[in-house]
């Protein structure tokens, strides 16, 4: 069996560099019954991927490409439950790895009370993390200043959700999502609103919802800096278990360039956001997505991270993903990041920030990064 440092560092290489998926599998494998495809093309969190399993059940959110171009790694064939994964550059065996399946309620003909497919409200994200964007539209994009790297509006121009979801349709998805035990923990994102709660409105009257129905089920929030701290006190009255306020961007030059909307807010303002969210929901239950591979100093990165887990944010890592259609970033260095895990999970070892205590959401699934598996490397 594969120790941690080797999982940690293969997770990695699956985050940076995806697999080719050889399009005639497709067809060979549905008809054995095993749903494999390139994934979902839009929404919040990395797109075009699927979820997989290493010996030790480590979760990873792998790219699948159909360009055998943009990765050395191959999905392979599959024996008993695993695939098996190629270096084509060497030849040589790089992993097995199960695929985890789509839910059942994934299928058409589950639908809300109020005819909506399930598949439309709330999707499992890993093994057990419900996850939904309850508000698919953003100002940002309305205003021509979108995140570079966003997809959020994306899965709404394919039809593949709806505008807004409301509580009732989520709590009939949690029912039935437990029933296939895929729902220990719950993710709510949104877009921003252009009111000065910036959704916080939005996301309580959901909270409240869900919690009346699913009082023990552990839920977080994701929401960008707000100038009235006192919002995020009404997330946590509302139910909020965890919280994400994403800055994604370390470098102020790479910032403004990749989030021209978002890079208004100063950094002062994040920092005095988690702050104040780490005394309302406690210490490791506050993170921050950072993306890599968009041109900043990894050096850099480093010292900046050290300054946000001082604070006593836990920084979720991971390499940017290419939304097919929309953008084509360059892949992140393998080594490079590795590095940057290492440095990190040190530095949130010395500081005393734990990801493994994080209640709910993004950093307790995982599966998009491997800063996690760094920390448990050490």
């Amino acid at each position: 069996m594969l120790g941690i440092t080797s999982i940690f560092e293969k997770k990695t290489e699956l985050l940076c560099n995806g697999l080719f998926l050889d399009e005639n599998l497709v067809e060979h494998y549905l008809k054995q019954g095993i749903e494999i495809d390139f994934g979902r093309k839009g929404g919040a969190g990395p797109s075009g991927g699927r979820y997989f399993l290493f010996e030790d059940n480590t979760l990873v959110n792998v790219a699948l490409w159909n360009n055998s171009k943009l990765t050395p790694l191959v999905l392979g064939e599959k024996k008993g439950r695993s695939f098996q994964i190629i270096n084509n550059k060497n030849k040589e065996a790089f992993a097995d790895l199960r695929l985890v399946p789509n839910p059942d309620y994934y299928d058409p003909s589950c639908i809300t009370s109020d005819g909506i497919p399930m598949k439309k409200i709330a999707l499992v994200h890993g093994i057990d993390c419900l996850s939904s964007t309850i508000y698919q539209k953003c100002v940002y994009w309305a205003c021509g200043e979108a995140c570079k790297f966003c997809g959020v509006e994306l899965s709404l121009q394919t039809d593949s959700t709806i505008l807004e979801k409301n509580a009732e349709q989520m709590n009939e998805v949690i029912a039935t999502a437990k029933k296939e035990n895929r729902c220990s923990h719950m993710t709510l994102t949104s877009g921003t609103d252009f009111t000065p709660d910036k959704g916080v409105n939005r996301y309580s009257n959901m909270l409240r919802g869900i919690k009346k129905e699913n009082p023990d089920l552990p839920l977080h929030v994701q929401i960008e800096p707000l100038d009235n701290l006192t919002f995020i006190n009404q997330l946590k009255d509302a139910g909020a278990d965890t919280i994400g306020i994403h800055i994604e961007i370390l470098d102020e030059k790479v910032r403004k360039k990749m989030t021209p909307g978002k890079a208004h807010i100063p950094y002062q303002l994040f920092e005095e956001n988690w702050t104040h969210a780490i005394d309302i929901f406690g210490k490791n239950q506050v993170e921050s997505f950072i993306l890599t591979g968009l041109g900043e100093s990894p050096n850099e990165l480093i010292k900046d991270l050290e300054k946000i887990i001082s604070v006593g944010v836990i920084p979720f890592i991971t390499p940017v993903r290419t939304i097919p259609g929309k953008t084509n970033f360059p892949k992140m260095e393998v080594s490079t990041l590795v590095k940057i895990y290492r440095e990190t999970a040190k530095l949130m070892k010395r500081s005393g920030v734990n990801p493994l205590e994080h209640k709910a959401g993004c950093v307790k699934c995982g599966g998009c990064s491997a800063i996690t598996e760094a920390y448990k490397s050490l």
